[in-house]
C-alpha cells in the first residue's frame, strides 16, 4: 500500500511539471472582446481584440515619445527641394519598433517650430528615404523632421536645414520645347529678356510695369502711372475729354490734376485744381481751381462736382481786375481810369490815406469877444468840390470858446475863425475832402 501511494505521488508531480511548461492560452480565445495591455505603472499600452470602431486587431496607444531623426539632408530641384531621411536618429538611438512615419516639415524660418497636424509630406519607410516638395519661390527655406509612433506621439524637431528651389536654366529647356499655349499671362517679366529682345517692335493691348508691387511705373493703352514707396501716385490719362496730369494722395482717395481744355481744336487753356476738401460750414465738397484762358486769368474757389465759382475769386483780364469774396461778400474791381470797393465794412489795419483827404491842426491867438481868423494855402487836395471840418481843443465849449467856422475852402486850403471870450491861444484840428 505504501508503494502505492509513492507511485501516485511521483506520477502527480510529474503531471503538475509537464502541466506547468506548457502553454498557458492553448485551447484560449476572445469572444467578441478584447484584451487590454497595461505596463509596470498600469497605464494602457495596446489593445488587442475587438476594438472600438468594431474591427479588429491590435492599436496601439500611449507609446513613448519617439527619438528625434537626424537631421534631413536637401538638395535644390527645379521649382523645389528633395529631403532626404538617412533612417537614423539623434546620438544613435536606435529606430523604435513602433515607429509609424517621419513627418517633412518646410518651414518660412528657421525658428519656426513644426505642426505635426500640418506636415508639408511624409516618409513612410522606416529605413529612410527621399520626397521630393514643390515650393512657390525662389528664396531660402528649412527643414525638419519629426518621428510619429503607431500611438500617434511625435518626437521632437530635429536641427533645421536651409535650401532654396532651383530655377529653369537653359539647359533644362529643349529648343521650341515652350509653346505659346504653355505660357501663362505676366509669367515672362523684364529681367527674362535680353536688351534686343524686342527692338523695333510695337506692343499693344499689354500692361507694362516696372514692379508687382512697391515703388514702379505702370504703362497701358489708356494711362501712365509711377507709383511711389508711401502709395502716392502720379499719373497722366491722355484719353479723357480734358487730357489731364494728377497727383494722387497717399490712400488714392483724392487727387489734384492739370488739364488742359477748350471750345475749340486749337484752344489749350490749362486748368490747375486742388484736391478736394469738405466745409464745415456747410458739409459740402470744394476744390481751388487755378484757370488759364483765353486773354483772362482766374484763381478761384468751385464746388467739386459742377466747378461752380463759390467764395473768393480773383479774375485778370486784358484791361480790369477784380478780387471777390462770394456773393454775400465785398468786392474791389480795377478798370482803366476807375477803381471801385464794395463791402459791408472796410477795415484798415494800419493809417489809411488818400490824396483826396487832408488834414492837420493850426494855432490862432484870438481877438478877445471877436472873431479871429489864420488862412492855410499851399495844399494840393484832388476833386472838384470840398468840404472842411474843423473842431477846437478846448475843455470850454460855449463857455470861453464862443464858436468855430472856416470859409474859403478848396483845393490848396481854408480860413479858420476862431471867437474866444479871451486871448488864449487856441488849437485847432482841421480836415479838407474832396470829392468828384
Amino acid at each position: 500500500m505504501r508503494n502505492d501511494i509513492g507511485a501516485r505521488l511521483a506520477r502527480l508531480e510529474k503531471l503538475v511539471q509537464s502541466i506547468i511548461r506548457s502553454p498557458k492560452l492553448v485551447n484560449a480565445s476572445l469572444e467578441d472582446g478584447a484584451l487590454d495591455v497595461y505596463d509596470e505603472n498600469g497605464s494602457l499600452r495596446a489593445v488587442l481584440g475587438r476594438q472600438p470602431d468594431g474591427t479588429s486587431g491590435l492599436t496601439a496607444v500611449n507609446g513613448p515619445r519617439p527619438p528625434i531623426p537626424s537631421p534631413a539632408q536637401v538638395e535644390p530641384v527645379l521649382g523645389g527641394v528633395r529631403v532626404t531621411w538617412d533612417g537614423t536618429f539623434t546620438d544613435s538611438e536606435p529606430a523604435p519598433l513602433d515607429l509609424s512615419r517621419v513627418q517633412v516639415h518646410v518651414l518660412d524660418s528657421a525658428d519656426d517650430e513644426p505642426d505635426v497636424q500640418w506636415p508639408t509630406t511624409t516618409i513612410e519607410a522606416a529605413s529612410g528615404a527621399s520626397v521630393t516638395v514643390a515650393v512657390n519661390h525662389y528664396g531660402p527655406v528649412w527643414v525638419r523632421l519629426t518621428a510619429v509612433s503607431t500611438s500617434g506621439t511625435p518626437s521632437g524637431a530635429s536641427q533645421a536645414v536651409e535650401v532654396s528651389a532651383r530655377r529653369a536654366v537653359s539647359d533644362d529647356l529643349g529648343n521650341f520645347v515652350v509653346q505659346r499655349e504653355n505660357v501663362a499671362l505676366g509669367a515672362i517679366t523684364a529681367d527674362l529678356l535680353a536688351a534686343d529682345a524686342i527692338n523695333g517692335k510695337v506692343i499693344t493691348g499689354a500692361t507694362v510695369q516696372t514692379a508687382e508691387d512697391g515703388p514702379r511705373v505702370v504703362l497701358n493703352s489708356a494711362r501712365l502711372r509711377a507709383i511711389g514707396t508711401n502709395g502716392s501716385a502720379i499719373g497722366m490719362e491722355p484719353n479723357a475729354v480734358y487730357p489731364y496730369i494728377y497727383w494722387e494722395s497717399v490712400d488714392g482717395s483724392n487727387q489734384a490734376y492739370i488739364n488742359v481744355s477748350g471750345s475749340n481744336a486749337a484752344d489749350a487753356n490749362i486748368g490747375i485744381n486742388s484736391g478736394t476738401f469738405t466745409d464745415p460750414d456747410d458739409n459740402d465738397t470744394y476744390r481751388w481751381r487755378t484757370f488759364f484762358g483765353n486773354d483772362f486769368y482766374a484763381a478761384e474757389r468751385i464746388t467739386a462736382k459742377g466747378n461752380r465759382p463759390v467764395g473768393g475769386r480773383l479774375y485778370l483780364g486784358k484791361s480790369s481786375a477784380q478780387l471777390g469774396a462770394g456773393p454775400e461778400g465785398g468786392s474791389l474791381s480795377l478798370a482803366r481810369g476807375a477803381a471801385s470797393l464794395f463791402a459791408t465794412s472796410i477795415r484798415a489795419a494800419g493809417v489809411l490815406r488818400a490824396d483826396n483827404v487832408a488834414l492837420g491842426t493850426a494855432t490862432i491867438t484870438p481877438v478877445a469877444n471877436k472873431p479871429t481868423s489864420i488862412t492855410l494855402t499851399g495844399g494840393n487836395v484832388k476833386g472838384t468840390k470840398f468840404r472842411a471840418f474843423v473842431t477846437p481843443n478846448t475843455s470850454a465849449p460855449g463857455e470861453k470858446v464862443v464858436g468855430v467856422g472856416v470859409t474859403g475852402v478848396s483845393s490848396s486850403g481854408l480860413t479858420i475863425w476862431v471867437h474866444r471870450t479871451n486871448t488864449t491861444p487856441t488849437l485847432v484840428h482841421w480836415m479838407i475832402i474832396g470829392e468828384d
